[in-house]
């Protein structure tokens, strides 16, 4: 859903032309120059936001599987700060709930 909105938004930014009025031509609903701008950057914020989130899942996924392991193989061992781990499991959750906030913000 959220690739379709940003697929929407891209494509009616780029259709659009400066200076054009609305249809009703009321003033008061013509946006600024500097709109679509911040439309773009916080649309970009939120896509790396769900981005970091998959990225930090796919690394707890790795972690626990080293941890885990049966291999008794050097090559196979991992050394994983506990500490760390335990803050990288509060990343995934709050990642998106961000990501929802610089999309309301996108849609102000």
């Amino acid at each position: 859903m959220n690739s379709l909105f940003t697929i929407a938004v891209f494509v009616g930014l780029s259709l659009t032309i400066l200076g054009q009025c609305n249809l009703e031509n009321r003033s008061f609903c013509d946006t600024d120059v500097d709109v679509p701008k911040k439309v773009i950057v916080l649309e970009v914020v939120l896509f790396s936001f769900f981005l970091f989130s998959s990225l930090v899942a796919q690394g707890l996924k790795l972690t626990l599987n080293l941890l885990h392991s049966k291999e008794v193989d050097k090559a196979f061992q991992a050394h994983i700060n506990l500490k760390a781990l335990r803050l990288a499991w509060w990343a995934p959750p709050l990642a998106p709930s961000w990501a929802a906030s610089f999309l309301s913000m996108a849609l102000n």
